[in-house]
């Protein structure tokens, strides 16, 4: 990811997946090497979405698409600076990429694109991962949500949703998986080329 990368549009590119997948410190690695701003969604959480996941309650659909129009202020704020973002978000419904996606076109950003790496972790490493997360008390998610997590996923299929790669994540490191969804993504926008 060393390349020299031009950028001449405003882009989003979405680092997504279930919780444990890795995708705050795979974006943060993403935002540096470009030197973009990096969006973690889980600092636009309620405090009420906050405490029902740490009491093992589930999000509804209702609390995602709140949440998700609060990232989108944290896009459109980047934007108006005139920068492009990196946000790990975890997408899981169909409906919430879709909503990104779509704001593209409400703002009229001629040229403009949101690109959303899917991270594919194996469920038995996520939850090695959430379980390790609690033992450090490093996150608010507990491992038991997991289930009712993975069973509201809506993976996203390439062939069918524009502007989706998927990208294996097995037990690399952060920067190898970094790297992976960056060699998986040229091919989706036009917006950054190598030279």
């Amino acid at each position: 990811m060393s390349e020299l990368l031009v950028r001449d549009r405003w882009y989003a590119l979405i680092v997504a997946g279930p919780s444990g997948s890795g995708k705050s410190v795979v974006a943060e690695e993403i935002a540096r090497e470009l030197s973009l701003p990096v969006i973690d969604a889980d600092d636009y959480h309620s405090r009420e979405a906050v405490e029902r996941m740490k009491s093992g309650t589930p999000l509804t659909d209702d609390y995602r698409q709140n949440w998700a129009e609060r990232i989108l202020g944290g896009m459109i704020a980047w934007r108006r600076r005139g920068e492009s973002v990196v946000i790990a978000c975890s997408c899981i419904r169909r409906r919430t990429r879709d909503r990104f996606r779509t704001y593209v076109n409400e703002a009229r950003i001629v040229g403009g694109q949101v690109v959303i790496a899917w991270l594919d972790v194996s469920p038995d490493l996520l939850k090695a991962r959430l379980l390790n997360r609690e033992e450090q008390h490093t996150h608010f998610f507990p491992a038991s949500l997991l289930p009712s997590q993975l069973g509201s996923v809506e993976k996203p299929d390439p062939a069918t949703e524009p502007g989706v790669v998927n990208v294996e994540v097995r037990t690399d490191p952060p920067d190898v998986v970094a790297r992976r969804v960056w060699e998986s993504v040229p091919a989706l926008h036009p917006f950054v080329s190598r030279v």
